[in-house]
């Protein structure tokens, strides 16, 4: 498989005998304004100018996957660069209304069952979006849903890998390890917060909470450096994986980088 890191959550990835591309955000450097509760107040975001041309991260594109409709992982500007046919998988019937508003005519709802695509499996998983408690009441404020999902992927011939999506550290996520023994997991890591939010993806503690249930998976650093609610960068989580030994089994890539594996 190529894993190829775009900006934020948004990865390109080659399995099987299929291209995925997953959660795309293509808007320009700081084009959005401050998110209200983020811990420097006005940062604008993305923090960070797409590290390819959009028309490179979109050859050879067979799918697309949305985790979620948050503008963070799918945006005005990546819904006017896709095709209107491309196959789009969501996670359930709310997301696919909102998907299809752009004009796309190809979305199925990826079940947790799985479906085949090609030769690839795909499952859907589960997620805690933060502890919903905290979560919800900021989420509700402004009108955004608290439910994501993640994904699983299998193939023959390639090592089973688990997208967790945006989640923290809780039972969805020890549940996908155990039903599918995933040899790599891609990790939203930022430890993203909103005002008393706490964390609503994963940060160092989730990170280790993963390593210490699976220590034999190899982990693999997303969503980070980019949006204005982060409050862990690659330069902090790298120093905390140095100073925990974790440099054998964490994997951090920069924004355009690809790791075949």
């Amino acid at each position: 498989m190529k894993i190829q890191q775009i900006r934020n959550a948004t990865v390109k990835l080659t399995y099987g005998d299929k291209t995925f591309l997953i959660d795309p955000i293509f808007a320009p450097k700081d084009i959005y304004p401050p998110i209200e509760g983020s811990h420097i107040p006005g940062r604008r975001w993305p923090m960070t100018e797409l590290p390819l041309d959009i028309e490179d991260i979109l050859s050879d594109i067979d799918a697309v996957i949305i985790t979620h409709c948050h503008i963070d992982h799918f945006d005005n500007f990546a819904a006017k660069a896709l095709k209107r046919h491309i196959k789009i998988f969501a996670q359930d019937e709310i997301d696919s209304r909102e998907i299809a508003k752009y004009g796309f005519s190809d979305i199925e709802i990826l079940p947790t069952c799985g479906l085949s695509f090609g030769n690839v499996e795909l499952f859907k998983t589960g997620c805690c979006h933060g502890i919903k408690e905290k979560t919800l009441p900021y989420f509700n404020q402004v009108g955004i849903r608290y439910e994501s999902m993640g994904v699983c992927f299998k193939a023959d011939g390639e090592k089973t890998l688990y997208l967790a999506g945006d989640t923290i550290w809780c039972n969805h996520v020890k549940e996908a390890i155990d039903k599918f023994n995933p040899e790599i997991a891609i990790l939203n890591c930022a430890d993203a917060r909103i005002g008393e939010s706490g964390s609503i993806i994963m940060g160092k503690d989730d990170i280790m909470e993963f390593h210490k249930y699976a220590p034999n998976i190899l982990m693999i650093a997303s969503h980070m450096d980019s949006v204005g609610h982060a409050t862990l960068d690659r330069k902090e989580l790298s120093e905390f994986v140095n100073k925990h030994g974790l440099d054998k089994v964490v994997m951090i890539p920069s924004d355009g980088q690809i790791l075949t594996l």
